[in-house]
């Protein structure tokens, strides 16, 4: 009897202490799991709509990771190849071959925009899209960012028309100052809503100022052809003293025409383009380019700044609405080209801090618009005065 009770008090204890050391693994397992799970990084599809050399995407492709890594977002980039129907395999074959990403980050290609917003939502990952490059036939079939799919967050906007506006302006006043009248050529990018709203900037502009405007050609993007255009349009329209360009890439291709018609870079002829490529802004410095708007490098990285502040649940005011847009492009020219050179040389932006850049942005006290020139000096994090 007592040799019984003692194997039953045996037993209990037994049980009692497995019991207690289950439980006690089951406690600590939880802690483990919840301790990965708030160490767990975001992950972000950035699909880059353009090839993986272009000059423009290039950079803020390396600016987007260098944001990424600060806030500690897992970024991952593919590339559309210029053209909706390659964006979109390329999309449908990383989430056949890959976990689908929490976030897309894109540009919504014009015809393909439907397409690729019913498959993001079968898919139901938050989408945020880059620039407003859908025109309102296309616009009534999607909405706009949370009307028609949920799961679209927003917009990451700046207005081309007004910076279409500044660069024409600044071309104009510069030739205002040598008691001439401007005479102007335009060079734009492709048949599309963002080339047509620079272009309707320029027109304004032209408008608003005694200057001429012979002609608005469109080169595509590319080097060769605002070269081939430039020629022709010099031979056309031989006292053109201003050459307004869609970016700095045809920039570039303008200005070794201008060369090659045997007339004087920045004297016969003044050029501005788009972009602050790394080209443009050593153009600017070496003042063969007269300017360069931009700033728009900066999507990318405004997207993931929007993301992190998503992701903490804060307010915040990156998404374009009615009341304002995510920022407006700035101006690098002749006259500030020296302060900013330093920063603005960078691939990736090395020097900045996009810690500082979020705590600036979030604090401005306009919402319609920011100092983005301002903002990038402060956020950096060892910027030199210029040698006096």
């Amino acid at each position: 009897m007592f040799i019984a009770n003692c194997s039953k008090t045996y037993r209990l204890v037994l049980l009692v202490t497995f019991i207690t050391l289950y439980c006690h693994l089951s406690w600590g397992n939880e802690v483990v799991v919840a301790k990965e799970n708030i160490n767990h990084k975001v992950s972000v599809l950035l699909v880059n709509p353009s090839i993986e050399n272009d000059p423009f995407w290039h950079k803020i492709e390396q600016i987007t990771k260098h944001a990424a890594r600060e806030f500690s977002i897992d970024l991952t980039v593919i590339h559309g190849h210029g053209t909706r129907f390659f964006q979109l395999e390329e999309l449908k074959k990383y989430f056949k071959e890959n976990p689908d990403p929490k976030y897309v980050v894109l540009v919504n290609y014009p015809g393909h925009a439907k397409l690729t917003m019913d498959f993001l939502a079968g898919h139901k990952v938050k989408v945020i899209t880059l620039e407003q490059t859908i025109t309102d036939d296309e616009k009534a079939f999607i909405g706009t960012p949370g009307q028609r799919y949920k799961n679209w967050l927003g917009e990451v906007y700046f207005d081309n028309k007004i910076a279409g506006y500044k660069l024409a302006q600044a071309l104009i006043n510069k030739v205002s100052l040598t008691h001439k009248s401007a005479i102007v050529a335009g060079i734009s990018g492709h048949y599309g809503s963002e080339s047509n709203l620079r272009s309707d900037g320029l027109r304004l502009a032209i408008k608003d100022n005694t200057a001429q405007l012979t002609q608005i050609v469109h080169a595509g993007w590319s080097f060769e052809d605002a070269y081939n255009k430039t020629l022709k349009l010099l031979e056309r329209y031989p006292n053109i003293n201003v050459i307004w360009c869609a970016s700095d890439h045809m920039a570039l291709g303008v200005i070794k025409a201008i060369k090659a018609m045997g007339k004087k870079v920045g004297v016969d002829i003044l050029v501005g383009g788009f972009d602050w490529t790394s080209e443009g802004i050593n153009s600017v410095n070496s003042e063969k380019l007269t300017a360069s708007i931009g700033g728009h490098f900066l999507m990318g990285a405004i997207a993931v700044m929007a993301i992190y502040n998503e992701e903490q649940g804060k307010k915040h005011e990156f998404f374009s609405h009615a009341l304002h847009n995510s920022f407006e492009l700035a101006l690098i020219d002749q006259q500030n080209i020296r302060h900013y050179f330093q920063i603005l040389q960078s691939e990736n932006l090395a020097g900045i801090s996009f810690t500082k850049f979020e705590q600036l942005y979030s604090s401005r006290q306009s919402l319609s618009s920011i100092a983005l020139l301002k903002v990038l000096e402060k956020s950096t994090n060892d910027f030199s005065k210029p040698k006096s």
